[in-house]
């Protein structure tokens, strides 16, 4: 499938394609970064905002 759809970009196309590929890696190591980040962490930055403590 892909391998057709390449065939049939024109030069001005390769970069609507290659920024759609820089999108789907960026959100994909976002979404990796997400799941594999601690909760302890998550619940500390959530809290920074609200804390008032000058520590």
């Amino acid at each position: 499938m892909f391998k057709q759809f390449l065939d049939k970009v024109d030069g001005s196309q390769i970069y609507l394609i290659s920024s759609l590929g820089i999108f789907l890696v960026f959100f994909i190591l976002v979404g990796v970064m997400l799941f594999l980040m601690k909760k302890e962490y998550i619940d500390h930055m959530s809290g920074l905002p609200l804390n008032n403590d000058k520590n």
